[in-house]
């Protein structure tokens, strides 16, 4: 196949990744605590098909390197559940999985299950400084966070919110819309000194609409003009066949 063919179609493959990406961030614009992300590319050089090892000559290609997570802090929305809390600063929420591991979010919406535990509305259960479900008693009410994560209820303080902060963000894994994993061990709680929660409140996505949908239409036009200029090369190539084909 032709290298013009070649290189026609690598990027193609990279708009139509960048596509992706860029519709599943507009998809969850109203997700609560959703990064938005991009697409990394790379260059990729081969050597050039006939091309003497010592010419130098190369083909350059694009290539998917992976995807950058965006880590500004969204808007800060109020509410009037005592249980909801914004993370001031670059926190996380410690939640056990569906599968028991621990994870970790920065969506701060949470609810009283019917067990009495402390759980995101997605289910999740909080866990508390020491790693342990955060649960009340029956009869505990009129529940507030401290700045510090601290809970209380009518009854006295219940536990306190498990924290954490780490080194390298990006390297965190998504396992849902606002959940993460993480194979770095997070810091201790007594260093997030630059880290603290408001209660009643809670972080939306830092997905920017207009943003997004004016890029979403500059990733279509490129992806469009990428198809005309292939479509023009195979008709010069077709043409090229014909006109040798009457050589005599």
């Amino acid at each position: 196949m032709d290298t013009a063919l070649f290189v026609g179609l690598a990027h193609k493959a990279a708009l139509k990744r960048r596509m992706d990406v860029v519709a599943h961030n507009i998809a969850n614009m109203s997700t609560t605590a959703f990064n938005k992300e991009k697409v990394v590319f790379r260059q990729h050089l081969v050597d050039a098909p006939g091309a003497a090892a010592t010419s130098g000559g190369k083909i350059s290609y694009v290539m998917d390197h992976g995807v950058l997570r965006n880590l500004d802090t969204g808007t800060m929305v109020p509410t009037n559940n005592p249980l909801d809390v914004f993370i001031n600063g670059r926190g996380y929420l410690s939640v056990k999985g569906s599968d028991g591991e621990t994870l970790y979010t920065r969506n701060g919406r949470m609810t009283v299950n019917s067990e009495n535990y402390l759980t995101l509305l997605s289910g999740e259960r909080v866990q508390d400084d020491s790693g342990q479900d955060i649960q009340f008693d029956d009869d505990d009410q009129d529940f507030s966070i401290a700045d510090d994560g601290t809970i209380s209820s009518n009854n006295g303080e219940k536990g306190k919110l498990g924290l954490a902060t780490f080194t390298n963000e990006q390297s965190m894994k998504r396992r849902g819309t606002s959940l993460y994993e993480s194979s770095e061990a997070p810091k201790e709680v007594e260093e997030l000194t630059d880290v603290s929660v408001r209660s009643k409140a809670f972080e939306s996505s830092n997905v920017n609409a207009i943003e997004s949908m004016t890029e979403m239409i500059d990733v279509m036009r490129a992806y469009q003009n990428a198809s005309k200029q292939s479509g023009g090369y195979e008709d010069m190539r077709e043409d090229a066949l014909k006109r040798l084909g009457r050589v005599q």
